[in-house]
């Protein structure tokens, strides 16, 4: 697997967030995902590119009974979770081909802002994988960027492309 930090470099990586929290809808994202995967009880919920644990972090304080695993392909993203120290919260590190956990293990699969730093083939590996933890009659909900709806759009995420190649991001555009 092809890996990129999130910020293309990994000096940037500690400002991960800071940057998120200027640049996007973070809280209505959040909500909206939470919303569409309509967590209930006692589920195991998977955030799959969990970076530092915030939508991790966020659904935990929103469903107590939940068990939640984030997991990251970057190490450092791993560390900066867990430093946060988000009371259950299980991080596990990911190395971009088979999820570590058996089949059907996830009530919900969570992935925020992640499939657009995946090559295609990557991405077919990530669905798959997603496919085989995931039980029959799971969730899974994905944010992510897609097709610009108009100029401005278009412009923000071709700033995004600098930052995450051109490569990576075709797919999205």
């Amino acid at each position: 697997m092809s890996f990129y930090p999130a910020l293309k470099y990994k000096i940037f990586t500690p400002f991960y967030d800071w940057f998120i929290y200027l640049t996007m809808p973070e809280m209505e994202i959040r909500n909206r995902v939470l919303e569409l995967a309509n967590i209930s009880g006692k589920e195991t919920v998977l955030d799959f590119g969990c970076g530092t644990g915030t939508l991790a972090a966020y659904a935990l304080n929103q469903y107590s009974e939940i068990e939640v695993f984030g997991l990251d392909v970057d190490k450092k993203m791993i560390e900066i979770a867990s430093n946060k120290k988000i009371s259950g919260l299980n991080l596990v590190l990911f190395d971009g081909k088979v999820i570590p956990f058996p089949d059907n293990h996830f009530d919900k699969i969570l992935s925020t802002w992640v499939f657009h730093h995946l090559r295609r083939d990557e991405k077919l590996q990530a669905f798959k994988e997603i496919r085989r933890v995931l039980k029959p009659d799971g969730v899974c909900v994905i944010a992510d960027w897609g097709h610009a709806s108009n100029f401005i759009q278009r412009c923000l995420f071709f700033v995004l492309q600098i930052f995450d190649t051109f490569n990576q991001t075709l797919d999205n555009v």
